[in-house]
């Protein structure tokens, strides 16, 4: 009897013990499971993620991955657009059912940086997923205005173009510190896409804003030039010639719209930095037929500004002639060569030739070509611009086009030893036929000196001109120089051989965004609009077009 009970008591305890046990992990089970609940949050599933903003001229697109296990289930999402990161305000708000967002320029403002953040909304038993703040992102604004070419900025007015857009009403513009005037577009100015405006002030930088209504199409800044003052004024080439005799340092000769003969004589220039100017600004109308421009001594240089030089009649063998004062190797100290705005052609050797003296007995701060067209040189042995020997520190061409030029483009080929490192910048430039004689290295030869070169923004095409060159473009110290080569466009660039071989760049350029499309021109082209391609017409280091921007 007592061990029956026992064993009754036992089996209670052992029974009670097991249950004790189970009570006890199954406890646990659960507070685990609970936990695990309380931590497991829908909505952070349901969140969005990889949220990015892409910029428009017109539009901001949003986009980001669909919440998670949403597929097919009518997801939707809300768009919350504010200036503050942190959301104190909301600027504009919205419902998709797509994992993107099209923000416009009717919703919110152009050139204002904004900040999107996006959450899904509840969706069956899952609550609203968290927010997800986007990148900053901001409409930059329609751009119908199309760049400012120098000759259409004088001292007191301005033409202002545009890409063909109807409906425009009128242009805001704003001086520096000044208060905003609007000028009304006109039907025949909407048909011109164009429109001048005058009474400006001379040397004052102005801000154009286009509207179509109250709709912002475009901006645009500009400085207008300093007053044009004349020390003299001319209308014949007797006239021209003694001005230039007479002139001081600094003077400006302002010439009369005409023609002037100086094709018997070489223009010269001795000791002093003088001003050509055409009054009109239109090089088309002013015309100076050459033979040479020489620069002579020390303090010699030039600016030329709105004339059409033409060394047809001539046969004119060099544009510009860099020399000694009594000698053409005799030492020199040139100031400045500014060519703008102006046509340059026909010359049987070169646009430029400075190697006259001995290495760097002759020396030049800067030269600068801008906003012309220079073309049809000859076959002379001669590069375009020939500067062997000179120690310079600048040479810039810009927003011009060369055509139908020289043996190669720029030679700098003397080996010498100078104080600064030149710069070459060839920035929107269209060059188009050239290389012949053999030559190697037809867009530079610096030989073995340092330098730092740079062609952007540019359009080069159609080599050789005649005969062969060689299959490389650049020649340099590859340790010291810097060369740039970036956001180009090169088609038919070959050595002329048979079977043609392409024209390519050493290793050591630094090459970067150029594209090699066939633009259609050829060696006899002489007008060079460009295509409505876009990849040309945006693929500038500023995503504009590229080359000289008078064919845009």
């Amino acid at each position: 009897m007592m061990i029956t009970d026992m064993k009754k008591i036992y089996n209670n305890r052992t029974l009670a013990g097991l249950f004790l046990v189970l009570f006890v992990s199954l406890t646990a089970v659960s507070c685990k499971d609970d936990k695990e609940l309380e931590e497991f949050q829908p909505e952070r599933v349901f969140t969005p993620v990889n949220v990015k903003a892409a910029n428009g001229e017109t539009q901001a697109v949003i986009t980001w991955n669909p919440s998670l296990f949403t597929q097919g289930k009518g997801a939707t999402y809300t768009v919350e657009v504010s200036k503050d990161q942190a959301f104190g305000s909301v600027d504009f708000s919205m419902h998709t059912d797509t994992a993107q967002a099209i923000i416009t320029d009717e919703n919110v403002e152009i050139k204002q940086p904004y900040y999107a953040r996006i959450r899904a909304n509840a969706l069956g038993t899952a609550a609203a997923s968290n927010w997800i703040t986007s990148p900053v992102f901001t409409i930059t604004g329609e751009q119908i205005f199309l760049a400012i070419a120098g000759p259409d900025i004088k001292d007191k007015s301005v033409l202002l173009r545009w890409r063909e857009t109807a409906g425009l009403t009128k242009i805001v513009l704003t001086p520096a510190n000044g208060n905003p005037t609007d000028y009304a577009i006109t039907a025949e100015e909407i048909e011109a896409s164009g429109k001048t405006i005058t009474g400006l002030t001379p040397n004052t930088a102005y801000t154009a804003v286009i509207f179509a209504g109250n709709k912002n199409k475009g901006t645009i800044t500009f400085s207008t030039k300093e007053p044009s003052i004349y020390t003299a004024t001319v209308a014949t080439i007797d006239e021209l010639k003694a001005a230039i005799e007479n002139a001081a340092p600094g003077d400006v000769i302002g010439l009369e719209d005409g023609a002037y003969d100086h094709s018997a004589s070489n223009i010269i220039i001795s000791e002093k930095n003088i001003t050509l100017q055409s009054i009109s600004g239109n090089p088309a109308n002013t015309i100076v037929h050459f033979k040479e421009i020489t620069l002579k001594g020390n303090g010699a240089g030039v600016k030329l500004a709105g004339i059409g030089f033409d060394g047809t009649t001539a046969g004119a063998d060099y544009f510009l002639n860099l020399t000694g004062l009594n000698s053409d190797g005799e030492a020199a100290n040139f100031t400045s060569i500014v060519v703008e705005n102006c046509t340059v052609n026909f010359t049987k050797n070169c646009f430029m030739r400075a190697n006259r003296g001995s290495a760097n007995a002759h020396k030049i701060e800067s030269i600068t070509v801008k906003n012309t067209v220079a073309s049809n040189n000859g076959t002379g042995s001669y590069h375009y611009f020939m500067l062997d020997k000179l120690e310079f520190k600048t040479l810039t061409i810009e927003s011009s086009t060369l055509y139908n030029s020289g043996r190669a483009l720029i030679s700098w080929a003397t080996n010498m030893t100078v104080p600064t490192k030149p710069t070459v910048m060839i920035n929107q430039a269209t060059i188009n036929n050239f290389g012949f004689a053999g030559r190697n290295y037809v867009l530079l030869d610096a030989n073995a000196n340092a330098i730092n070169y740079t062609l952007q923004n540019s359009i080069v095409a159609n080599t050789p001109k005649d005969g062969t060159i060689g299959t490389s473009f650049v020649r340099a110290n590859s340790d010291g120089s810097t060369v740039i080569v970036r956001n180009n466009n090169f088609f038919k660039l070959l050595d002329g051989s048979n079977p043609p071989v392409e024209v390519t760049f050493p290793s050591f350029v630094q090459l970067s965004d150029n594209k090699f499309i066939d633009l259609g021109w050829t060696a006899s082209t002489t007008t060079f609009e460009l295509p409505a391609n876009p990849e040309i017409r945006t693929a500038s280091v500023t995503g504009g077009p590229i080359g000289d921007l008078r064919w845009w």
